[in-house]
């Protein structure tokens, strides 16, 4: 009885553990690449800072590194969860709509190039992302 009127505590869980948009902003410039996983966002993260230290130009993250001399930073300092997101579907328009939106505000990195042509957006009424993750109208 006891435990079922006791409140539980909520775990709160880091944003590197998640999976959704995020951006990695560059130490020096301060323009941000932008980017979706389906994995918890460590991994990604590592993956880019591999693809640096390795001088392995496979993610304009790494391009611009590496191609600018400028700086990274760790994952507490330089990323941001910009939207948490668990349904696959959603991960690619969602992600588009962020590249877009940083590349109006001059905030993209150079060697990341939105869609211009991305389907989404010319089709579709689609706005936003909700908070919960879904598309709104």
């Amino acid at each position: 009885m006891h435990q079922l009127i006791t409140p539980t505590t909520q775990i709160h869980t880091p944003d590197h553990e998640k999976s959704g948009i995020y951006k990695i902003t560059c130490n020096t410039c301060q323009k941000a690449y932008v980017g979706k996983t389906s994995r918890k966002f460590k991994s990604r993260f590592q993956e880019h800072i591999w693809y640096i230290k390795n001088n392995d130009p496979c993610s304009a993250c790494a391009l611009h590194i590496l191609n600018c001399r400028h700086e990274y930073g760790n994952i507490n300092d330089t990323t941001t969860l910009l939207k948490q997101i668990n349904k696959l579907t959603l991960l690619l328009p969602c992600e588009q709509m962020y590249i877009q939106s940083f590349h109006h505000n001059n905030e993209l990195i150079p060697e990341q190039h939105p869609n211009e042509h991305n389907p989404t957006h010319l089709t579709s009424s689609f706005s936003t992302c909700a908070p919960d993750g879904h598309l709104m109208r």
